[in-house]
């Protein structure tokens, strides 16, 4: 996953503080680059790696939920983005900031050496080649020269994420620039500038990067692509570029959905389509994918004999950019985010706590009848503070109201991106 070209938001509170920056872009062909640092040998379990997988799932859908009250709107996330940002964080947090992220990040029945176990094994995994897709995943720390960060923490996001460490002097101009070329060459140029300057305040940036391109397996005829209306949640009908592909596919459907899944060339990932029924919310829907949910349905996907199934969806083209600072807090990680009681001590010692002070966000998503263009952008900031089918229906599945999509790595099942589409012209 890679992720592009994420914003700084606000100043940190006080003269110290921690930038942890995640990038994701979804574009085709699969590789790890794992900034030049190989990860250690695995020793991340089957029955962990799916728990991790689950976790990530879990911790996106929740997130999403949280942020799709506005209506008209589009709201697309990277739940691996996110949570691979939040993992490499939380290796610095103790007491209860630790357990609240744990919590938030449903990974608190997991001891922490069996998270990054977990982690390192999922990335080794997702590097794999595949000459049909590119998957490129990076991570970096960017450290303040004169500044001491303990050796644990600096070692288990390197053995684990393959983060490779650099120093820098923040006071120099060439600083963010260093930090802009690694991103830069670690999107393949899709992200020129992270950064505009490394502020006084800054002591260390925690940088991922994602790289993903796919194209459909079965593409769309543009020949078929006609306007149509479509249904916003606030009643009002808009016209939209709908693709559309009536032939045999994987067909299931739960009590607030119905979903088909469109493979990628490669079948490295896979596009879901989650389309709420008539009267069911979206926030239903999410709620209902919840827990076991999602993976019983994407079962129940990979296991059904092929359907005809009548697909329309609209093309795409769409950006996203939020703050989760507030919904993080309302899903329960509140300590984290306080300036006088967070614990990040066992990332450095300081007389004053270090806290995070924001987390931010920003995707594009551009669906085509070729395939699918998804980038995304993950800012954490600290600061220091006080079978076929015979006579079967066809199954019309046309998305001409708000629906849901998830872009799914196909053998852990975790969540790339994850999205809700409440106007395709946004």
């Amino acid at each position: 996953m890679q992720y592009h070209r994420p914003f700084i938001m606000g100043c940190l509170i006080r003269a110290l503080g921690i930038l942890v920056l995640a990038g994701c872009s979804m574009l085709q062909s699969s590789s790890l680059v794992a900034s030049g640092v190989p990860l250690q040998t695995s020793e991340g379990t089957p029955e962990n790696r799916e728990k991790l997988s689950l976790a990530i799932n879990d911790f996106g859908l929740d997130l999403l939920r949280t942020l799709t009250t506005d209506s008209g709107k589009n709201a697309v996330l990277s739940p691996v983005s996110i949570h691979a940002a939040l993992s490499m964080t939380m290796n610095g947090a103790v007491g209860e900031t630790a357990e609240q992220m744990r919590r938030v990040l449903h990974i608190d029945g997991m001891a922490a050496t069996e998270t990054n176990d977990a982690w390192a094994d999922l990335l080794v995994r997702l590097e794999k080649d595949n000459t049909a897709q590119t998957l490129e995943i990076g991570n970096s720390l960017w450290a303040r020269q004169g500044i001491a960060f303990k050796q644990t923490f600096i070692a288990t996001d390197r053995d684990s994420f393959g983060a490779q460490l650099a120093t820098l002097d923040f006071a120099a101009q060439d600083a963010a620039e260093a930090i802009n070329r690694w991103v830069s060459t670690s999107t393949h140029g899709r992200i020129a500038t992270i950064v505009d300057k490394t502020p006084s305040n800054a002591i260390l940036y925690l940088a991922n990067t994602v790289y993903l391109k796919a194209d459909w397996a079965n593409p769309f005829e543009k020949k078929a692509t006609a306007a149509m209306p479509f249904h916003r949640k606030d009643g009002a009908a808009i016209d939209v570029q709908m693709m559309r592909q009536g032939e045999l596919m994987p067909y299931a459907e739960n009590a607030t959905v119905q979903a088909t899944t469109l493979p990628y060339k490669g079948d490295k990932s896979e596009f879901h389509v989650l389309l709420p029924k008539p009267g069911i919310t979206v926030e239903a829907a999410l709620a209902d994918l919840n827990g076991a949910g999602f993976k019983v349905l994407r079962d129940a996907l990979t296991s059904a004999r092929m359907a005809h199934v009548n697909l329309g969806l609209p093309r795409l083209d769409s950006e996203y950019s939020a703050r989760l600072r507030n919904s993080l807090m309302e899903l329960g990680m509140a300590r984290p985010f306080d300036d006088h009681s967070a614990q990040f001590t066992a990332m450095a010692d300081f007389s004053a706590p270090i806290f995070i002070s924001d987390v931010a966000h920003k995707t594009r998503i551009k669906i085509t009848e070729e395939g699918t263009e998804a980038i995304a952008a993950t800012l954490v900031m600290e600061g220091a503070g006080a079978a076929p089918p015979g006579d079967d229906p066809v199954h019309d599945l046309i998305c001409d109201h708000p629906y849901l999509f998830a872009i799914v790595d196909h053998a852990s099942g975790a969540m790339l991106f994850l999205g809700v589409v409440n106007d395709p012209t946004q």
